[in-house]
């Protein structure tokens, strides 16, 4: 059971959490309208040079293979569809948003979100195999699957640095150090980040299971476990740093629920580097 009363003092410690900038939530409401057109989201984007950026970095990257053909965001939006502008949007600007203000010993930022991006990039391959019709949310839940250790890392610097070293020291994962030592994790923190967020509910569930048995995960169960084996490759071939050396364990229902086959296996395995290259043009300045 979640310590509710620890939660509230740790957040009232934290201080006020990061509030992600508005042009996510224009844009959000405005796709979910049959009348938005390419150009009505790009003069709202256009607004936001960063995510502006972004979006044409990425269009022009080969994560999506148009090296250099997309010159303008409309373009990029008429281009790549309102589910991927939709999702640039929102991984930018939680990335833009979730800034660490000082370093941090024993932690790497860059680590971190490399590790970030080979979940993203290698939870986009297993759904290619499982869950076809998920692949880009799969990346993009992959992607942000960890950022309530990054809002951790941001509001209690000095917890977190504890968990980290707590971590190393007894060889196991981060969030038994956050469990041991706070008495709440970061899936606990994801979750409060997500009340005031307010993201699509499937990743909302990604970002507040992942580390649960996978019976405990609803109707989003599926993702979950996307993301779950997604974890496990990518710190297994070390890409990246996950704020700790060890691996997790899958319980039985990840493999049933997804169907896994060593053939399958393979091939993702095979493609998670290359993949991997790719997916860091989203967290790459």
């Amino acid at each position: 059971m979640v310590n509710n009363a620890r939660i509230e003092i740790l957040i009232k410690n934290m201080g006020e959490l990061p509030t992600l900038p508005s042009v996510f939530f224009t844009v959000n409401k405005m796709l979910s309208s049959p009348r938005t057109s390419a150009v009505d989201v790009g003069k709202v984007v256009a607004n936001d040079q960063v995510i502006a950026s972004k979006i044409l970095k990425i269009s022009n990257s080969a994560f999506y293979g148009f090296a250099g053909k997309v010159n303008t965001v409309s373009h990029a939006i008429a281009v790549l569809g309102f589910t991927s502008i939709k999702n640039i949007v929102l991984t930018t600007s939680i990335l833009s948003t979730l800034n660490l203000k000082n370093p941090i010993k024993g932690f790497s930022l860059a680590a971190f979100w490399k590790h970030s991006a080979a979940v993203g990039a290698i939870a986009k391959l297993v759904a290619g195999e499982v869950f076809p019709q998920k692949q880009e949310e799969a990346f993009v839940v992959g992607l942000l699957h960890d950022i309530g250790k990054l809002v951790l890392a941001i509001c209690a610097p000095e917890d977190f640095a504890k968990c980290i070293n707590y971590a190393i020291e007894k060889k196991c994962l981060f969030l038994n150090a956050e469990q041991e030592l706070l008495g709440i994790n970061h899936t606990d923190i994801a979750a409060l980040v997500n009340e005031k967020w307010k993201l699509p509910a499937e990743f909302a569930a990604v970002l507040i299971n992942h580390h649960k048995n996978i019976s405990a995960s609803g109707e989003h169960s599926k993702l979950v476990s996307v993301v779950k084996l997604a974890d496990v490759l990518a710190r297994g071939m070390q890409f990246g740093h996950a704020c700790d050396l060890s691996i997790p364990i899958l319980d039985d229902g990840v493999w049933n629920l997804l169907g896994m086959t060593p053939q399958k296996l393979d091939k993702i395995l095979a493609a998670s580097h290359n993949a991997m290259q790719d997916s860091m043009v989203f967290v790459n300045e």
